[in-house]
């Protein structure tokens, strides 16, 4: 029966880390591909890892970070992509590192 009713598919995964100052930054994640938003959240680390269901050019956003975005694309593998949390006068920006 599962062969006919797949749970739920997804485009591929995108991981890696957001940090400050050194030190991993906790925060929720929305990815929109495309008008699919996937939601997540990094860990006490900074790591982070969210299945997205589209292919393509996303945006990756930190929600409670002002300002805070950067486009990511989903392949049908693994994308990996760390970031720099950096406040920039009263918003933030994420620079790919």
């Amino acid at each position: 029966m599962a062969l006919f009713f797949p749970a739920v598919l997804y485009a591929g995964q995108i991981s890696g880390s957001i940090s400050s100052g050194g030190k991993g930054v906790k925060a929720n994640i929305e990815i929109n591909c495309g008008g699919a938003i996937s939601k997540g959240a990094t860990a006490g680390d900074g790591e982070y890892r969210i299945n997205v269901p589209r292919e393509g050019q996303c945006t990756l956003t930190l929600p409670e970070y002002a300002g805070a975005s950067a486009p990511v694309s989903s392949t049908p593998g693994p994308s990996s992509y760390n970031f720099e949390l950096i406040k920039s006068g009263g918003n933030y920006e994420l620079r790919r590192r």
